[in-house]
């Protein structure tokens, strides 16, 4: 679930998002990307920085430069976990103790045919 969370922090950032769709694309360097998106050095790096933490980037050695796409294996897997999640258990994703918290949870039936209407 933590992994599954950190890609999804990731992405939701308007510039990684775009660079994510730059690099799902075609390779580009640092300098290339900050001329596309209008950052800075440091900026465009910080935004790598979160696609190395998550494995995402392959990079690719050319002189002095390094050339950065994404790692298709690693983002399908991603994709796939996020497309699984309706299929995983609450204990799959460890959370027990919302699976408990459901189990003692009244249901809309009862809560309807209750004294007060409602459930709040």
């Amino acid at each position: 679930m933590e992994e599954l969370l950190n890609f999804l922090k990731c992405i939701a950032d308007e510039n990684r998002l775009k660079i994510l769709k730059l690099l799902l694309d075609g390779q580009y360097c640092v300098c290339q990307l900050q001329k596309l998106l209008d950052k800075s050095q440091s900026s465009v790096s910080q935004h790598l920085s979160y696609f190395k933490e998550l494995e995402l980037l392959d990079e690719e050695k050319s002189g002095k430069w390094i050339y950065y796409s994404i790692d298709r294996s690693v983002y399908d897997s991603y994709l796939a976990k996020l497309i699984s999640l309706k299929a995983s258990s609450l204990i799959d994703l460890n959370l027990a103790e919302l699976k408990n918290e459901i189990d003692t949870l009244d249901t809309a039936a009862v809560i309807k045919t209750g004294s007060q209407g409602g459930c709040c």
